[in-house]
C-alpha cells in the first residue's frame, strides 16, 4: 500500500507537531514542471501531494523523525532508517536534518513507482556512501551492519552476506561494484536481491511491472 493511501486513513496532520521553521513560498509552475519531468505524477496528483504536505507541514518543511515516521510504514523497520539516512545524505545539503516538498517527492518516487531495474538505481546509491559511482566491500558492510543492528541481528551476518554479494556481483574482481555490475547481478540473481534487504520493495515492483 502506498504511503499516501495509509495518509488518509490515518488522517491528515494527525499526530504531526509543528514546530517553527524558515517560511517556503508556494508550489511554483516551475516547481511542478520539474517534478512532472523528474517523477511519474502528473501535476493534479503533485498538487494533491501538495496540499496534503503543506497541510501537514504548513511551514513547508520536513522534519527527519517525521518522514522516518511515514517510511516504517511501508519498508521494514531496518530498511526505513537506512533508507531515510540515505535521502538525507544526498538531499540534505545544508545538513539541518530537513528536507523540502520537491525533495520529499522524489524521495517517494523512487520508492513507490519505477520498473525493478530503476529502484535498484536508486538502491545503489543508498550504498554508495560516498558517491564515488562505486559500491566497495567496507561501504557494503557498513550499510548492511546498520540494517542487522537496527532489526536486531547479529552484525557478522553482515560481513557474511557482503562476501557473498561481492563474489556473485564482482564478475571482474577488482573488488569495487560499479552500477551495472549491481544491477545487472541483482536482476539476474533474485537470492542476491534477498541478501540486499530490499526483497520486499523488489517483489511490489515486480508484480506492478
Amino acid at each position: 500500500m502506498h504511503w499516501e493511501q495509509r495518509r488518509r486513513r490515518r488522517g491528515k496532520g494527525g499526530k504531526w507537531r509543528r514546530k517553527p521553521a524558515r517560511s517556503r513560498q508556494n508550489l511554483s509552475q516551475d516547481d511542478i514542471d520539474f517534478l512532472k519531468q523528474n517523477t511519474r505524477y502528473d501535476e493534479e496528483e503533485i498538487r494533491e501531494w501538495y496540499r496534503g504536505f503543506k497541510q501537514d507541514c504548513p511551514d513547508g518543511i520536513l522534519h527527519k523523525d517525521k518522514i522516518l515516521e511515514l517510511y516504517s510504514m511501508i519498508l521494514p523497520t531496518g530498511n526505513a532508517q537506512v533508507f531515510v539516512d540515505q535521502i538525507f545524505r544526498i538531499f540534505d545539503k545544508d545538513g539541518n536534518g530537513t528536507i523540502d516538498f520537491k525533495e520529499f517527492l522524489l524521495a517517494t518516487d523512487m520508492t513507490a513507482s519505477g520498473s525493478p531495474e530503476e529502484k535498484l538505481r536508486w538502491a545503489f546509491k543508498m550504498y554508495d556512501k560516498d558517491s564515488s559511482g562505486c559500491i566497495d566491500f567496507t561501504e557494503m558492510v557498513d550499510i548492511l551492519g546498520t540494517i542487522c543492528d537496527l532489526e536486531g541481528a547479529s552484525k557478522d551476518i553482515a560481513r557474511t552476506r557482503a562476501e557473498n554479494i561481492f563474489a556473485a556481483l564482482d564478475v571482474n574482481n577488482d573488488g569495487f561494484l560499479n552500477q551495472e555490475e549491481f544491477i545487472k547481478g541483482c536482476l539476474e540473481d533474485y537470492d542476491t536481491v534477498s541478501m540486499l534487504n530490499c526483497t520486499d520493495r523488489f517483489e511490489e515492483s515486480e508484480e506492478e511491472y
